[in-house]
Protein backbone atom coordinates (compact mmCIF):
# COMPACT_ATOMS: atom_id res chain seq x y z
CA UNK A 1 0.00 0.00 0.00
CA UNK A 2 1.26 3.67 -0.89
CA UNK A 3 0.22 6.22 1.20
CA UNK A 4 2.10 9.77 1.74
CA UNK A 5 4.76 9.65 4.67
CA UNK A 6 2.89 12.67 6.70
CA UNK A 7 -0.47 11.14 5.85
CA UNK A 8 0.78 7.65 7.35
CA UNK A 9 2.18 9.01 10.22
CA UNK A 10 -1.49 10.61 11.02
CA UNK A 11 -3.23 7.79 10.89
CA UNK A 12 -0.62 5.57 13.17
CA UNK A 13 -0.27 8.60 15.55
CA UNK A 14 -4.18 8.58 15.52
CA UNK A 15 -4.38 4.29 16.31
CA UNK A 16 -6.14 3.60 13.16
CA UNK A 17 -5.24 -0.78 12.02
CA UNK A 18 -3.92 0.02 8.57
CA UNK A 19 -1.26 -1.91 7.24
CA UNK A 20 0.77 0.84 5.75
CA UNK A 21 1.28 1.53 9.73
CA UNK A 22 3.29 -1.70 10.09
CA UNK A 23 0.75 -3.41 12.24
CA UNK A 24 -1.44 -5.99 11.38
CA UNK A 25 -4.29 -5.59 8.62
CA UNK A 26 -7.72 -5.53 9.77
CA UNK A 27 -10.62 -7.01 8.46
CA UNK A 28 -13.07 -4.11 7.35
CA UNK A 29 -15.36 -5.40 10.12
CA UNK A 30 -12.84 -4.12 12.96
CA UNK A 31 -11.46 -1.10 10.94
CA UNK A 32 -12.85 1.63 8.85
CA UNK A 33 -16.23 -0.13 7.69
CA UNK A 34 -16.96 1.43 4.22
CA UNK A 35 -13.39 2.49 3.74
CA UNK A 36 -11.41 2.23 0.73
CA UNK A 37 -7.96 -0.02 -0.10
CA UNK A 38 -5.38 0.56 -2.80
CA UNK A 39 -6.09 -2.19 -5.60
CA UNK A 40 -2.71 -3.12 -7.20
CA UNK A 41 -4.81 -3.74 -10.45
CA UNK A 42 -6.67 -0.20 -10.86
CA UNK A 43 -5.11 0.46 -14.02
CA UNK A 44 -3.71 4.63 -13.67
CA UNK A 45 -5.32 7.14 -15.67
CA UNK A 46 -2.95 8.64 -17.59
CA UNK A 47 -3.05 12.46 -16.96
CA UNK A 48 -4.02 13.41 -20.57
CA UNK A 49 -7.32 11.99 -19.80
CA UNK A 50 -7.81 13.89 -16.65
CA UNK A 51 -9.81 17.08 -16.13
CA UNK A 52 -11.06 18.75 -13.21
CA UNK A 53 -14.90 19.45 -12.61
CA UNK A 54 -15.92 21.68 -9.37
CA UNK A 55 -19.22 22.71 -7.83
CA UNK A 56 -21.04 25.03 -10.20
CA UNK A 57 -23.62 25.95 -6.82
CA UNK A 58 -22.97 25.50 -3.23
CA UNK A 59 -20.16 22.60 -2.40
CA UNK A 60 -22.42 19.98 -0.40
CA UNK A 61 -19.54 19.40 1.94
CA UNK A 62 -20.01 22.99 3.17
CA UNK A 63 -23.35 22.20 4.43
CA UNK A 64 -22.86 18.87 6.34
CA UNK A 65 -24.47 18.79 9.65
CA UNK A 66 -23.79 15.57 11.44
CA UNK A 67 -22.31 12.14 10.63
CA UNK A 68 -22.91 8.32 11.62
CA UNK A 69 -19.60 7.07 9.62
CA UNK A 70 -16.70 5.70 11.02
CA UNK A 71 -14.25 7.67 8.61
CA UNK A 72 -14.32 11.05 6.30
CA UNK A 73 -17.85 11.43 4.92
CA UNK A 74 -19.12 14.45 3.85
CA UNK A 75 -15.96 15.88 3.65
CA UNK A 76 -13.91 17.84 0.43
CA UNK A 77 -11.58 15.40 -1.15
CA UNK A 78 -10.45 14.56 -4.70
CA UNK A 79 -11.85 12.27 -6.12
CA UNK A 80 -11.42 9.97 -9.48
CA UNK A 81 -14.39 8.37 -11.24
CA UNK A 82 -14.38 6.88 -14.56
CA UNK A 83 -10.87 8.65 -15.83
CA UNK A 84 -12.05 12.53 -14.02
CA UNK A 85 -10.76 14.23 -11.78
CA UNK A 86 -12.87 15.79 -9.17
CA UNK A 87 -11.57 18.59 -7.31
CA UNK A 88 -13.57 19.83 -4.30
CA UNK A 89 -16.10 16.45 -4.74
CA UNK A 90 -18.06 15.21 -1.32
CA UNK A 91 -17.00 12.16 0.25
CA UNK A 92 -19.29 9.38 0.32
CA UNK A 93 -18.47 6.55 3.30
CA UNK A 94 -19.37 3.08 2.98
CA UNK A 95 -21.40 1.44 5.74
CA UNK A 96 -19.82 -2.33 5.47
CA UNK A 97 -21.58 -4.03 8.73
CA UNK A 98 -25.32 -3.87 7.79
CA UNK A 99 -25.96 -0.96 8.60
CA UNK A 100 -25.77 2.17 6.46
CA UNK A 101 -23.24 5.15 7.02
CA UNK A 102 -25.40 8.68 6.67
CA UNK A 103 -24.47 12.22 6.26
CA UNK A 104 -27.00 15.12 7.17
CA UNK A 105 -27.04 18.04 5.16
CA UNK A 106 -28.55 21.40 6.42
CA UNK A 107 -30.26 22.93 3.81
CA UNK A 108 -32.60 25.15 5.82
CA UNK A 109 -35.15 25.81 2.18
CA UNK A 110 -32.55 27.70 0.72
CA UNK A 111 -31.99 25.68 -2.30
CA UNK A 112 -34.09 23.97 -5.32
CA UNK A 113 -31.40 21.29 -6.62
CA UNK A 114 -28.72 19.14 -5.87
CA UNK A 115 -26.41 17.62 -8.51
CA UNK A 116 -23.36 16.40 -9.05
CA UNK A 117 -21.89 12.78 -10.47
CA UNK A 118 -21.91 9.94 -8.11
CA UNK A 119 -19.66 7.08 -8.24
CA UNK A 120 -17.02 4.79 -6.57
CA UNK A 121 -13.23 5.40 -6.92
CA UNK A 122 -10.68 3.01 -8.79
CA UNK A 123 -9.23 1.97 -4.92
CA UNK A 124 -12.80 0.35 -4.31
CA UNK A 125 -12.39 -3.15 -3.94
CA UNK A 126 -13.86 -4.94 -6.99
CA UNK A 127 -16.27 -7.05 -6.09
CA UNK A 128 -18.07 -4.72 -4.14
CA UNK A 129 -21.69 -3.34 -4.27
CA UNK A 130 -22.88 -0.19 -2.91
CA UNK A 131 -26.41 0.90 -2.76
CA UNK A 132 -26.43 5.12 -2.10
CA UNK A 133 -29.86 6.70 -1.24
CA UNK A 134 -30.68 10.27 -1.42
CA UNK A 135 -33.08 11.47 1.37
CA UNK A 136 -34.66 14.71 1.55
CA UNK A 137 -36.85 15.84 4.90
CA UNK A 138 -37.53 11.93 5.15
CA UNK A 139 -38.56 11.02 1.59
CA UNK A 140 -36.28 8.99 -0.41
CA UNK A 141 -35.80 10.81 -3.75
CA UNK A 142 -32.91 8.60 -5.12
CA UNK A 143 -31.39 5.40 -5.05
CA UNK A 144 -28.87 3.91 -6.79
CA UNK A 145 -26.46 0.82 -6.94
CA UNK A 146 -22.44 0.88 -7.95
CA UNK A 147 -19.63 -0.83 -8.37
CA UNK A 148 -16.23 -0.10 -9.13
CA UNK A 149 -16.09 -0.65 -12.41
CA UNK A 150 -19.75 0.60 -13.32
CA UNK A 151 -20.22 4.01 -15.07
CA UNK A 152 -20.85 7.08 -12.51
CA UNK A 153 -24.37 8.49 -12.67
CA UNK A 154 -25.12 11.96 -13.11
CA UNK A 155 -27.82 12.87 -10.28
CA UNK A 156 -30.39 15.75 -10.25
CA UNK A 157 -32.24 15.84 -6.64
CA UNK A 158 -35.12 18.36 -5.96
CA UNK A 159 -34.21 20.21 -2.52
CA UNK A 160 -36.56 22.80 -3.14
CA UNK A 161 -37.86 23.94 0.03
CA UNK A 162 -35.92 21.30 2.33
CA UNK A 163 -35.07 21.92 5.50
CA UNK A 164 -32.02 18.70 4.99
CA UNK A 165 -30.99 16.03 2.93
CA UNK A 166 -29.45 12.76 4.00
CA UNK A 167 -27.24 10.43 1.82
CA UNK A 168 -26.66 7.17 3.24
CA UNK A 169 -24.96 4.33 1.76
CA UNK A 170 -24.31 0.59 2.33
CA UNK A 171 -22.50 -2.17 1.30
CA UNK A 172 -24.99 -4.77 -0.89
CA UNK A 173 -22.25 -7.30 -1.54
CA UNK A 174 -18.62 -7.93 -1.65
CA UNK A 175 -16.59 -7.23 0.99
CA UNK A 176 -14.74 -3.62 2.30
CA UNK A 177 -11.32 -3.19 3.32
CA UNK A 178 -9.45 -1.30 6.01
CA UNK A 179 -9.22 2.25 4.63
CA UNK A 180 -8.09 5.90 5.06
CA UNK A 181 -10.65 8.02 2.77
CA UNK A 182 -13.97 6.90 1.42
CA UNK A 183 -14.38 4.64 -1.80
CA UNK A 184 -17.54 6.23 -2.56
CA UNK A 185 -17.44 10.48 -4.16
CA UNK A 186 -20.57 12.73 -5.87
CA UNK A 187 -18.09 14.55 -7.78
CA UNK A 188 -19.00 18.45 -8.70
CA UNK A 189 -21.83 17.82 -5.56
CA UNK A 190 -23.77 21.17 -5.53
CA UNK A 191 -26.30 23.04 -4.32
CA UNK A 192 -28.04 25.44 -6.38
Amino acid sequence: MRLRTSFTFVLCASGLALAACGGPAASSNEAHPGGLSVDTKAAAVAPAEQSSATPTGTPLYTRLATSSAVGGTGQALTASLAGITYRSATGVWIGCEGTASTAVYRLNGEFSKLTGVLGLQPHTPSDLQVRISFIVDGDSRLSAVLTRNGQPEKISVSVAGARSVTVSALAIDGECAPAPAPYGAIGAASLT
